[in-house]
């Protein structure tokens, strides 16, 4: 029953009251039926308002894709761009090689406008931007070289993506002067699929071709390393000798307190041992 309904039915029932008893009460409903009517609509037209504004949020282009984003992160662990797992230090301390991080089955696509590097009394940071792509080949190896206008000398060296992360440092230093022997140099690449240990490869006209791995160094979990088969000593160099069944290897750490292991091996040609002994012993070291 609508509310011109319940007004009309309520006079035809007073009709006959006598008009001195009338006014206040009948008035008094009246004014209430009329209320009920006005907050009837008010109450509607609310809802008919959600409606439309319900409906044009959810009607908007594009509306289902926002959402809250959280606040930027100051924590620069997770600034953008990648992290780099090893570093290169040449023997005048003024270029540095960093090389990202491997990630298993992924490559690490670079934008080396956005590299940066900070110098610091004391400490450098280095930081690597790009992305991480699947790929085929996740032995391919990025790295950016810098140029500092001085020597490294006695400072860390810092990612600037995790700086309270763990990188391996060597310099050029730790190892033979292979170019001085007649070795170029070729493109590195990581050891295995996703693995953290970095290959340098060096060729040479006539041969032997080498391979000389760098890692960080890890103890056994009983403390001990492999017992070399022999050990030689090389311009104050002392290098474990392993002669394995297929190939040869020599192995020495780094000389600072990095804790960066080196295993020297012939790539692709078998070598007797006292051949393998004789191309150690005539490698330069500075």
């Amino acid at each position: 029953m609508s509310d011109e309904e319940v007004i009309d039915l309520f006079d035809r029932a007073v009709a006959t009251v006598p008009p001195e008893l009338l006014p206040a009460p009948h008035a008094a409903i009246r004014r209430r039926a009329r209320n009920r009517r006005v907050a009837a609509w008010g109450g509607a037209t609310a809802a008919v308002v959600l409606v439309i504004v319900a409906g044009f949020a959810v009607a908007r282009p594009g509306s289902e894709s926002v959402a809250p984003q959280p606040a930027a992160s100051k924590d620069p662990a997770v600034a953008p761009g990648v992290p780099w797992l090893g570093a290169r230090v040449d023997r005048a301390g003024t270029r540095i090689t960093v090389y990202a991080a491997p990630q298993l089955g992924k490559c690490v696509e670079r934008d080396p406008t956005h590299d940066n590097l900070l110098v610091a009394d004391d400490k450098v940071t280095l930081s690597l931007d790009g992305a991480y792509t699947d790929c085929a080949d996740d032995t391919q190896v990025a790295a950016r070289t810098f140029e500092l206008p001085q020597a490294l000398g006695t400072r860390f060296l810092v990612d600037g993506r995790s700086p309270w992360g763990q990188p391996f440092v060597f310099t050029d230093a730790d190892l033979p002067d292979l170019a001085a022997g007649g070795w170029s140099e070729q493109p590195p690449s990581w050891r295995g699929s996703g693995d953290a240990a970095l290959t340098l490869r060096f060729t040479k006209a006539g041969g032997p071709d080498l391979r000389l791995l760098a890692e960080r160094w890890q103890p056994e979990p009983d403390g001990r390393t492999k017992t070399p088969d022999h050990t030689i000593e090389v311009k104050g160099h002392r290098i474990d000798v392993y002669d394995g069944p297929d190939t040869r290897s020599a192995s020495w750490f780094s000389s600072d307190a990095q804790g960066v292991h080196f295993t020297l091996e012939v790539s692709a040609t078998a070598v007797g041992k006292s051949e393998f002994d004789a191309l150690l012993n005539g490698m330069s070291w500075q």
